[in-house]
């Protein structure tokens, strides 16, 4: 696929000077942005897996999964508060 982007001068020049910074012509400099960016792009869901998957393992069902939530949010708003139980 070709696709044109036209930068503000300011920006074509960072992007050149960077790309030969990097011995790399203007196309494969972009290319490698626009790559490592897409890298980047992580759904919520996919950031929580591994921590959805060590939650399955454990067995835990949700109903006990809540009470453990609910009973740190619980102390933390105590310490918070300065309150004993």
């Amino acid at each position: 696929m070709t696709v044109t982007i036209t930068f503000p001068p300011d920006v074509e020049k960072t992007v050149r000077q960077q790309a030969a910074k990097n011995g790399q012509d203007v196309d494969a400099f972009v290319l490698q942005a626009v790559n490592e960016k897409l890298a980047k792009q992580r759904s919520f869901d996919e950031v929580c897996a591994p921590i959805a998957e060590a939650i399955a393992a454990t067995g835990i069902g949700d109903d006990e999964l809540d009470r453990l939530f609910e009973e740190a949010r619980e102390e933390v708003w105590r310490e918070k508060h300065g309150k004993k139980p």
